[in-house]
């Protein structure tokens, strides 16, 4: 896809991006927006929204104009590298140093930016390992001399005092520990620095906690805090990245600094809700909070709506939290809340969330297009359904967009009316096209795959919750499969007791739904799975799992039988009664002539407002791997046994049916076939009532129900076919209520 695909309001020369760093992608200078205190600005929305791809695009167009460090806190190579020397070493660490070295071979105006406070305090906490030896640790101080240019004053310091000291402990007899390393090391500094140096050091250091403005005990501290591990840990790291920034900010104060550098420098933290991300955001959030203010402009990418729940000491995301979303025309305003307490004020106060932006339906339609290229265009109804299944499965997703679009370009579908041809155009033909063979990115060749396992792999499998136990890893993305027929937890913890049978250890429903939404993905209180793209995904895997669709038959018996036990009547939040439920799971598994003796069996008894209910719950089923003749029988054309009630009720289930399920683009015939059966139905209410007149009087009880059930279905006749005609969805859901059938 297009790098900039969605973005373009971000990375304009208005947009948020160049206002936040005072340069466009061009190299103009802007106006900068917010300071000196600045946001942490969270860049919120699931997998597949674009935000590793926008913090990219940030790094590529506004790196050679600000000086920019880009980390992927998702990857594996801080933590293995600290893993290395544990005692000297963290995933942080390793982070700063990363990301120092990136600001330390910037090329643009004002050149490098140097890091002798950041290296300082690494070389403390190299240096304080008192159980090792000291070659190992003068080997390790020097390991850190990239951070600084070649023949700097502050390197030769460092590395002076180190070799000094090894050639000390060389005319000794023995090798004693290293104890005192750290304390020779820092002699060598301070007794070597200029004036200047002290000063930066002292301006630094002396302020760490204990040390009374003496940098020497500051630094001292801050390696044995390391050492000591924990929340000790904790705050030394804190107190580097404290560091980094004020690196970065002497370097814009300097004399040379004022006169060519222009802007704000940038770090850019992908997957910084995961540990090492969370443990780099909070200290500059609680730095900011306190008052030490930087000039960093922080855009880190996170996947839940609230930002992640390290950002708030005790439940959600605060009303007053400041949100922001691209393309309503005009910048965010931020400023601090006021009245927050330092290190006791949520960590919320200090962050702009911005939400990433879906595609729009003319940005989804000039994506097919270009991903057609100079094929054939198909012709307009064709090309209307294959957009219309795109938007959605897709939901706006740019990755669900370019994938289904790359998928979809060698499609064809029958220019036709014929109603023999609908099933050519369902959602299931495009997770069914393949990807084309490609090149992966890393030159390694790929073939040609189904696009619903491409989107899976890219989705799921490759981005498990971090907090997923490594026992349940191997097995995550069955579990999600299976729970695609599930709705609340009650039926979602069903699954999971049958599933994990016989395994020792258990994975809850209650604990997938919190990780599903610590991974960005929606809930929706009808569905346990709440993105409809990702259901479907789910649903095509359920059905080709084992042969002949078993494992899906298998899931929904499970789940008609777990109803049936607990009796027709028994309340349901969802679908009124554990009988509809049944109805549901069996509608979706065995047909449809049950579930209408079932309907019409509750169609005098219920009242018909939670008849009508329980027919729309009923038909939000998916048909998968069955014969489609749904609009056959919506349309009376084909022989119910039954009473003309029940014929009635077998057509009006099967037009919710389509109309529900949303895996097609609608007929025009359909909002017809809804209104017909509720007007014959409310026919036969009528008839009801002018009989029960005739036997009870016009005050009975029977009269007045059945005339006010005749009433209602006049009423929904009339408004379940105009929602139809504008092809939205019959009952209110979290996971369809902007997408429409398209």
């Amino acid at each position: 896809m297009p790098d900039e695909l969605g973005f373009d309001e971000l990375l304009d020369d208005g947009g948020l991006i160049s206002r936040l760093l005072g340069r466009t992608a061009a190299g103009r200078k802007r106006g900068l927006l917010y300071g000196p205190d600045l946001p942490v600005v969270l860049l919120v929305g699931g997998p597949g929204m674009g935000k590793g791809r926008l913090l990219r695009c940030v790094r590529d167009r506004f790196g050679p104009r600000v000086p920019t460090a880009y980390l992927d806190c998702g990857l594996s190579d801080c933590r293995e590298q600290a893993e290395q020397r544990p005692a000297s070493r963290s995933d942080v660490t390793e982070a700063l140093r990363q990301i120092a070295s990136q600001y330390g071979e910037w090329a643009g105006d004002g050149g490098k930016i140097a890091v002798p406070r950041l290296y300082a305090g690494l070389a403390a906490v190299a240096a304080s390992d008192r159980l090792a030896h000291a070659a190992p640790l003068v080997d390790e101080v020097a390991r850190l001399e990239g951070l600084l240019p070649p023949r700097s004053f502050w390197h030769g310091v460092l590395m002076g005092a180190a070799n000094n000291y090894l050639g000390f402990l060389g005319g000794l007899v023995t090798t004693p520990l290293a104890g005192p390393f750290i304390n020779a090391l820092l002699d060598g500094l301070f007794a070597r620095l200029s004036s200047e140096g002290k000063a930066a050091l002292a301006e630094c250091y002396g302020d760490y906690p204990g040390a009374g403005g003496n940098p020497q005990a500051g630094l001292r501290s801050l390696g044995g805090d390391f050492q000591q591990g924990g929340e000790a840990r904790r705050i030394a790291e804190g107190f580097l990245f404290r560091a980094l920034r004020q690196d970065v900010d002497a370097a814009y104060h300097s004399v040379r600094g004022r006169l060519s550098r222009v802007g704000r420098p940038a770090l850019l933290l992908d997957h910084a809700d995961n540990s090492l991300g969370r443990r780099l955001l909070k200290p500059v959030l609680e730095d900011r909070e306190r008052g030490h203010h930087d000039r960093l402009v922080v855009l880190a990418t996170a996947r839940r709506a609230d930002g992640g729940r390290f950002l708030h000491r005790a439940g959600g995301a605060p009303a007053e939290m400041a949100r922001w979303e691209p393309f309503t025309g005009a910048l965010p305003d931020w400023s601090r809340p006021p009245g927050g307490v330092p290190d006791h004020a949520p960590l919320w106060r200090g962050v702009l969330l911005v939400r990433m932006p879906v595609l729009t339906r003319d940005q989804q339609k000039a994506e097919l297009s270009r991903l057609r290229g100079d094929q054939e265009q198909p012709d307009t109804a064709v090309r209307l359904r294959i957009h219309s299944g795109v938007h959605r499965l897709s939901g706006g997703r740019p990755l669900f967009v370019t994938r289904l679009g790359e998928a979809a370009a060698a499609l064809t579908f029958p220019a036709t009316d014929d109603r023999a041809d609908r099933t050519d155009c369902t959602d299931w033909t495009l997770l069914d096209a393949r990807v084309p063979a490609g090149d992966d990115g890393e030159g390694r060749r790929v073939a040609d795959r189904p696009v619903a396992d491409v989107l899976i792999d890219e989705l799921v499998t490759c981005q498990r919750p971090e907090e997923l136990p490594p026992e349940h890893r191997g097995h995550w993305l069955d579990l999600l499969t299976h729970l695609s027929v599930a709705h609340d937890v009650e039926c979602a913890q069903t699954l999971m007791r049958a599933v994990q049978e016989g395994r020792g250890d258990h994975l809850s429903a209650y604990l997938i739904a919190d990780l599903l939404e610590d991974s960005g993905w929606p809930r929706c209180p009808r569905h346990f799975i709440g993105d409809l793209g990702l259901r479907r995904l789910l649903t095509r895997r359920l059905h080709l799992l084992r042969p002949g669709g078993a494992a899906w038959h298998t899931d929904h018996a499970l789940l008609q039988g777990h109803y049936r036990d607990l009796g027709n009547d028994h309340h349901d939040a969802l679908f009124k009664t554990a009988g509809a439920h049944r109805m549901h799971h069996l509608l979706a598994s065995d047909g449809a002539d049950l579930v209408t003796r079932y309907l019409a069996g509750t169609f005098l008894t219920r009242p018909t407002a939670e008849w009508c209910e329980e027919l729309l719950a009923i038909a939000d089923a998916a048909l998968i791997g069955a014969d489609d003749d749904r609009y056959a029988r919506a349309l009376g054309e084909v022989h119910v046994h039954g009473d003309t009630r029940r014929r009635l009720i077998d057509r009006l289930l099967h037009a919710v049916w389509l109309t529900e399920d949303r895996t097609q683009p609608l007929d025009e015939t359909v909002p017809g076939a809804l209104r017909g059966p509720l007007r014959g139905l409310s026919e036969e209410l009528a008839r009801i009532a002018d009989e029960a007149v005739r036997d009870q009087g016009p005050e009975g009880a029977d009269v007045a129900r059945a005339a006010e059930g005749a009433a209602l279905l006049v009423r929904m006749a009339r408004e379940w076919g105009d929602r139809a005609q504008d092809k939205q969805p019959l009952r209110r859901c979290g996971c369809t209520e902007h997408i429409g059938f398209g």
